[in-house]
């Protein structure tokens, strides 16, 4: 009786230095592959995380702080809890948390297979992964949460082209005139119609002013200061003095980004829109 508790005491302090032997590890491993976000003297990111450069981000790190108790070990695999610390481009001071997961590789070294918290979602991405479905009511690790994020980007980029399409085909400028000033100034007034079934506004307009001999002179740029409703035709002046004396004349719209943005935010979507993209685009 006494030799078999001896014998389970014996493989349960094994057990446990083992334990202890693959935190530190663990931390080590976490430690280097922070400090190669900022400086690669000892290895580059993916030299610890492979599948680093899938996420698509340039990371940064000043300082990282790792206690033993911030990391626990089931089925082989350790999960790494760390606060990394660093100044971002802007020189705002920031502390993620973020989680690696590590395990061994088919050498038997430990490698970083996936993390959480290294990659972040700007505000319009995480709008329309939201809203389309891309983006559950959970915490997605990086490696997914990255993959999303473009197919999210790409999806938005195909509406804005969309989009762009259908505002230059239902946008139109129905007339314009211009004539010049005693001081060689061109003036002059446009009329636009919104054919469109919603709103729009913010619209701008450019005017190239070209001389006698078809040589580009200069570019006037305005905006149409009124939200146009469907079906609403309405008619803006402009005056242009960086151009003396022009011969000819061109005028044609533009629908800034922000504008198509804000029209495809404002459109209802109903949330299965991301995995129909995915559909649609898995055998491309």
């Amino acid at each position: 009786m006494k030799q078999a508790s001896i014998c389970i005491l014996l493989l349960l302090t094994v057990v446990l230095s083992g334990c202890h032997n693959g935190k530190s590890v663990a931390i080590q491993l976490a430690n280097r592959f922070f400090a190669s976000l900022s400086d690669t003297t000892n290895g580059k990111p993916k030299d610890f995380f492979p599948q680093y450069t899938n996420l698509g981000i340039e990371g940064k790190s000043d300082v990282v702080d790792i206690d033993e108790s911030d990391v626990t070990v089931e089925n082989d695999t350790f999960t790494v809890r760390c606060y990394n610390s660093y100044t971002d481009a802007s020189g705002t001071f920031k502390q993620d948390s973020v989680t690696l997961f590590i395990n061994k590789d088919k050498a038997g070294k430990r490698r970083i297979f996936d993390s959480q918290g290294l990659v972040e979602t700007d505000k319009d991405t995480q709008y329309f992964g939201k809203a389309t479905g891309a983006f559950p009511n959970k915490a997605l690790n990086d490696l997914d949460l990255a993959k999303r994020i473009e197919n999210v980007r790409a999806m938005i980029y195909n509406e804005y082209l969309n989009t762009q399409i259908e505002l230059s085909e239902k946008v139109k400028l129905l007339n314009w005139s211009w004539e010049i000033s005693y001081s060689g100034d061109a003036h002059g007034e446009g009329r636009v119609v919104n054919n469109l079934e919603y709103p729009i506004e913010g619209i701008k307009y450019h005017i190239n002013y070209y001389d006698r001999s078809g040589k580009f002179m200069a570019q006037d740029d305005g905006s149409i200061s009124k939200e146009l409703y469907p079906g609403e035709k309405y008619s803006f002046t402009f005056w242009s003095s960086n151009a003396k004396y022009p011969e000819t004349a061109n005028l044609r719209l533009d629908f800034p980004d922000m504008v198509v943005l804000n029209i495809l935010k404002s459109k209802e979507y109903k949330g299965d829109e991301y995995q129909k993209f995915i559909k649609k685009n898995e055998h491309k």
